[in-house]
């Protein structure tokens, strides 16, 4: 049976098909899998032995449709669809295609809201009677991308497992932790536990201006970055999405926003402490929260949408972005060094 999924969407979404991936792979073994997904982000499905292909869902219209119709699959499901995928699928030659919509309607008919796992596996079962089971994430990584992972942070002369990663990217400002705690956080975990801290800036504007207002708060606490071993802080640029996951993989944890590079360190098998502010996490983080834990203030009424588990606003104004400035950093160091303490 070829089968080709397609899911068209943000970093996090990539790696949590991952999940979905190895777990028909485990479940059905005779099933020949394919992907349709965004050229940026097919780096996360590196070393996967069983994928046959791997198209680009922004190539031309008209490369894909030849390529996909070539291939003559028995399935083409489009996850997490959009209106803008149905002509591609309908015109993908395929015995079997659909296109997958998260919304109210499928939700009533799963029984319950979904959590971002769970939309994949319902549908599959529904569609093909597969009963998936649940796998974390997970990145494959070669030999040589280990070794050129440790070699990254020896050029610092540091310890990876003494580094702490954090998080600082996030999809719209709601969604950030303020970047002066992050300072005052880092603060806290050079002085009292001895961590390096590392992060990564984005490739645009917007985590341009973020990324220097942190490394702005670094430097007014006396924060310095480091060189020959000696210092506080890596700040890094410039990273792909591959070479980002592989340094992650080493660390001693991710603390940070709900974002691609947290759903990266956990599948790199990372711990990780996130920050989520106006979304509830019952969605986006479908983790064991004793190994992967979360900061959330429930009940907040400003949560208006989506029976009062989401806020969809960019900049919040009224409410002075309590959802977020409530987290705060003396709090989050002892829940941290708590859950560290858990864990080893």
């Amino acid at each position: 049976m070829k089968l080709l999924l397609g899911k068209s969407r943000a970093l996090g979404d990539a790696v949590l098909l991952t999940s979905t991936l190895e777990a028909i792979h485990k479940t059905a073994k005779e099933i020949e899998l394919s992907l349709l997904v965004p050229s940026a982000y097919s780096e996360v499905y590196k070393n996967y032995p069983y994928l046959k292909n791997i198209y680009f869902s922004d190539d031309p219209f008209i490369k894909n449709l030849w390529n996909i119709r070539k291939e003559k699959f028995d399935y083409f499901f489009q996850l997490h669809a959009s209106p803008s995928q149905k002509l591609l699928v309908l015109a993908s030659g395929a015995k079997k295609k659909k296109l997958h919509y998260q919304n109210n309607e499928t939700e009533q008919a799963y029984g319950k809201h979904p959590n971002a796992l769970e939309w994949d596996r319902f549908f599959l079962k529904q569609e093909l009677g597969l009963d998936l089971p649940f796998i974390e994430p997970k990145l494959l990584f070669s030999e040589e991308e280990k070794k050129e992972a440790q070699k990254f942070w020896q050029a610092y002369d540091v310890n990876q497992e003494g580094i702490l990663f954090l998080g600082i990217g996030a999809s719209r400002d709601t969604k950030r932790w303020p970047m002066e705690y992050f300072a005052e956080f880092a603060d806290l975990v050079r002085n009292r536990l001895g961590f390096k801290i590392a992060f990564v800036i984005g490739p645009n504007e917007e985590e341009e201006k973020f990324g220097a207002e942190l490394l702005n708060h670094l430097r007014v606490r006396g924060l310095r970055p480091v060189l020959d071993g000696k210092g506080d802080f890596i700040h890094l640029v410039g990273l792909s999405v591959r070479k980002l996951a592989s340094i992650l993989s080493g660390v001693r944890a991710y603390v940070g926003n709900d974002s691609g590079p947290k759903h990266i360190a956990l599948a790199s098998g990372v711990r990780t402490f996130t920050f989520f502010g106006p979304e509830d996490p019952i969605e986006w983080h479908p983790y064991d929260r004793k190994k992967h834990p979360v900061f959330f203030i429930e009940n907040l009424t400003c949560r208006v949408e989506d029976n009062g588990r989401w806020c969809g606003i960019s900049h919040c104004e009224i409410e002075k972005h309590r959802c977020m400035r409530y987290l705060r950093p003396q709090d989050v160091f002892q829940f941290f060094v708590e859950g560290l303490n858990k864990a080893e």
